[in-house]
């Protein structure tokens, strides 16, 4: 390779480098802060220097005075993400399906409508949200918030998976209509187990999305065992102290779930997002 073409392949790679640090960086502060007290955070504000408290980890994950812990909050915030990922996946893989087998006109509407519903700003809706689960006495339960994150994330879902179906080959649907499989057999049998990577792709971005989300959650969630790790973790902060170390600490816990998901399926995730496309 010549001089020059490595120079530009290096100079090419420097944004790359310089967006992966953008990640690495803070995540790396958060882990040294959780070591320190709060004098050495404050004396010390790049976590390098002062003693070491392994003890912010046992806070945390027991929970502060007046918290629940991590324990809680880790359950809280499986139970959500599991309700949101079969309303969101089992709905939102459906409705792009299918939508792929409407007429032209049909699906753009249906599309646009999806879209929509990407734009709507929050604002607008939390207060509905909160009488509607006031209402059914759904306050405090974190498989009904998982409902309303479901909901949320349903047109992110339909606009990229409609998509990677639009481009799904023809050859084998029609195969499947030659061995007498109807519509929702072929999309059952056919088309879902050779889709993995792109729903997969779609069900870590929905998930990244619940394990973080905080505004419903602190409004649907206010009792401390009820709530999720993203909740839960503010309420180490206290309205006139601040155990900084614990809640650090707490951040590191609650980041470890989406690495090991992020490690386990990132080559899912390269090949769905690639095999997505890009909506039109």
């Amino acid at each position: 390779m010549s001089i020059a073409r490595r120079a530009v392949k290096s100079i090419v790679q420097v944004p790359l480098i310089l967006w992966s640090l953008l990640g690495v960086v803070p995540f790396v502060l958060v882990v040294a802060l959780s070591f320190r007290s709060n004098n050495d955070i404050f004396q010390y504000p790049l976590g390098f220097g002062g003693s070491y408290h392994i003890s912010n980890y046992v806070t945390a994950w027991n929970g502060p005075p007046g918290t629940a812990g991590e324990v809680d909050y880790f359950r809280n915030s499986a139970l959500a993400a599991l309700v949101t990922l079969a309303v969101s996946l089992g709905a939102g893989s459906t409705a792009a399906y299918f939508a792929t087998k409407m007429s032209w006109r049909a699906s753009q509407w249906l599309l646009r409508a999806f879209l929509l519903g990407t734009v709507v700003p929050f604002v607008l809706i939390v207060i509905p949200i909160y009488q509607g689960y006031n209402a059914v006495d759904g306050l405090n339960n974190p498989e009904l918030l998982g409902i309303a994150y479901g909901a949320l994330s349903l047109p992110t879902t339909v606009l990229i998976l409609y998509s990677f179906f639009s481009d799904f080959p023809k050859e084998l649907i029609d195969s499947a209509a030659v061995d007498g499989l109807g519509e929702f057999g072929t999309y059952a049998r056919i088309v879902l187990p050779l889709s993995k990577a792109a729903i997969t792709a779609v069900g870590i971005i929905v998930l990244v999305y619940v394990w973080g989300e905080t505004q419903l959650g602190i409004i649907l969630l206010q009792a401390p065992k009820s709530q999720t790790v993203a909740v839960g973790v503010l309420g180490f902060q206290g309205q006139f102290t601040s155990d900084l170390g614990p809640m650090f600490a707490g951040l590191s816990i609650a980041i470890l779930p989406l690495l090991v998901l992020y490690l386990a399926f990132h080559r899912f995730i390269s090949k769905g997002i690639a095999l997505g496309g890009v909506f039109r």
